[in-house]
């Protein structure tokens, strides 16, 4: 009987096994990294999203618990009023300027009435016909400071058209 000849050797030689137990050592090695730097990763986007969130919270309750001095309600009211017409009128004498630094000025003109803002509202929240009023007051402020724009983008080139019609064309 003839003899077979061996059949070659598959297993892996003594040299190929430190290569591959390397290679496992090198993906558990990146997969331990990898799990570390998205932990890492993770920790910093919930540290903004929890500071981001705190000062939210911050924003709408610290008011609630902050105390005011006592001011008389109805001169804080009146001196509120009293600068909305002063910044009305000096924007107003700025409406060629252009609309940024109309703004600018009413709302300079504002202070420092405007300033203790809060102290009036704290001292006229107790009387329901002081805190309507505070209310109206509010309400003017914004639409004035909105009529400022309208008055610069809308009304100022309309006036000096009109003038330059009134100027040119009616005095004939």
């Amino acid at each position: 009987m003839e003899a077979h000849p061996k059949a070659p050797d598959t297993r892996p030689s003594d040299s190929a096994h430190p290569r591959k137990e390397r290679a496992v050592g090198e993906a558990r090695a990146r997969r331990k990294a990898r799990g570390i730097v998205m932990a890492v990763y993770y920790a910093i986007v919930v540290v903004f999203i929890a500071i981001a969130a705190g000062n939210v919270v911050w924003q709408v309750w610290a008011p609630a618990f902050r105390s005011y001095p006592r001011v008389d309600c109805r001169a804080g009211l009146r001196e509120l009023v009293l600068a909305i017409e002063r910044a009305r009128q000096a924007a107003g004498s700025l409406s060629e300027a252009g609309e940024d630094s109309a703004l600018a000025e009413f709302r300079r003109q504002l202070s420092p009435e405007w300033d203790r803002h809060d102290e009036v509202a704290a001292s006229c929240r107790s009387d329901h016909e002081f805190a309507m009023a505070l209310d109206v007051i509010e309400r003017l402020r914004y639409a004035e400071e909105r009529a400022v724009r309208r008055e610069v983008t809308d009304l100022a080139p309309l006036r000096r058209n009109v003038a330059q019609i009134s100027a040119n064309q009616l005095q004939r």
